[in-house]
């Protein structure tokens, strides 16, 4: 069984890959500290000059969920190495290179993307080369096979760190994809002493494990609520999770749950208009102290207010809050854990809400959109000369 179906029910209802991508995802992890062992030195020895470079400057990039692992990872990585580190999707780049790329700035451009393909992407390498006198590249990819890997292979200034070969994700949503792509992120402050991590991958993976066997039925259970409006809302380094969790919604939904995303604090200032009786509102609580004050003021305050809105709270302890719906809780300790590492875990709910909101809409989940108007791997882009 996986996510409480057969294999042959899955088949049946064209969910058979996402679900299994969403299941294999604590298994892919500790397959990945072992990637990151192996390739160790090679990764350190690429990186530690680069990060001794003068006024370097860090790019994190992709385009979708791929830019959304920067979005995760960008505080976390900026506080730890000491860094101008920046997240910007590949999109914004290659409209606008020129607000982005400087000729004099020596910058380290860290690719995402699942399968390499993604002609933003790739334009994105190519704008950084034509316009960066002095740049280098560090593409995180699941396919070793994809045109981002290719390119840059044998080039002095670019290193692969290639996922394990399941997280080139068959379904159309992006899944172990994701969070094995930003466990890499977040390892680079640790890659020279990375044997040092195994007890936390082990930690995050056992975590992922409880939660798929033992929430999955409460989480489908959510999913069966009238609801069309979904919002997700996370501060600090899970304001990335929030954008993913809501891009998952509303992709496997076909866009028939409206979704959106904000920070607890930015909530108030206008977005919270979208709340009526058919909004389901989801909360991804921080576990620093400092930060959980405002996650757990504006629950409160949508709490007390008058509706039938739903309330779903994804908590890292045990934290005792009125009027909510529904609470999840992690059940290991993870309070001296980095808040970034919280993502992986959490983000598992908000896959799974989407797969099952799929299935009740009657959707295919490996390929939400048959008639092709929306791709795996995005189509009709055209990209022009830079001059």
């Amino acid at each position: 069984m996986i996510l409480g179906y057969s294999e042959e029910q899955l088949k049946e209802k064209k969910g058979y890959a996402t679900a299994k991508e969403i299941n294999q995802q604590p298994r892919l992890w500790r397959e990945l500290f072992n990637i990151l062992l192996h390739q160790k030195r090679e990764i350190t020895e690429f990186l530690n000059p680069i990060f001794q470079i003068k006024d370097l400057k860090i790019i994190l990039t992709g385009a979708g969920t791929s830019a959304f692992v920067g979005y995760s990872s960008e505080g976390y990585l900026r506080r730890m190495l000491g860094l101008d580190v920046e997240a910007i999707d590949t999109t914004d780049i290659v409209a606008s290179p020129e607000n982005f790329f400087f000729k004099d700035k020596p910058t380290l451009l860290i690719s995402h993307g699942r399968s390499g393909d993604s002609p933003e992407s790739l334009a994105t390498i190519e704008l950084a080369e034509k316009i960066i006198k002095d740049v280098y590249f560090l593409n995180i990819t699941c396919n070793k096979d994809g045109k981002m890997a290719k390119s840059t292979v044998g080039k002095k200034n670019s290193l692969n760190i290639f996922m394990p070969e399941e997280s080139n994700d068959e379904g159309f949503a992006m899944t172990s994809s994701f969070t094995c792509m930003l466990l890499t992120d977040l390892m680079l402050p640790h890659i020279e002493e990375i044997e040092s991590q195994k007890d936390l991958f082990e930690k995050l993976a056992k975590e992922a494990e409880r939660i798929i066997e033992e929430d999955a039925r409460l989480v489908e259970e959510i999913s069966k609520n009238d609801y069309d409006r979904l919002i997700y809302l996370g501060s600090g380094n899970l304001k990335g999770c929030a954008a993913e969790a809501a891009l998952k919604s509303l992709e496997l939904s076909r866009g028939e749950v409206n979704t959106n995303f904000n920070t607890p604090l930015g909530f108030r200032h206008g977005p919270k208009s979208v709340i009526n009786d058919k909004t389901l509102l989801g909360f991804f609580v921080s576990n620093n102290p400092y930060t959980q004050k405002y996650d757990l003021d504006l629950i409160k305050e949508i709490a007390n207010e008058a509706g039938q809105r739903k309330l779903m709270a994804f908590l890292p302890e045990d934290l005792q809050i009125d009027g909510i719906d529904y609470i999840f809780k992690l059940r290991q300790d993870f309070t001296n854990v980095e808040e970034a590492f919280l993502t992986p875990l959490y983000i598992i709910y908000a896959q799974m809400l989407a797969f099952y909101k799929s299935l009740n809409l009657g959707i295919t989940p490996d390929n939400p959109n048959p008639e092709g108007r929306v791709n795996r791997v995005v189509k009709g882009v055209i990209i022009y000369e830079y001059v």
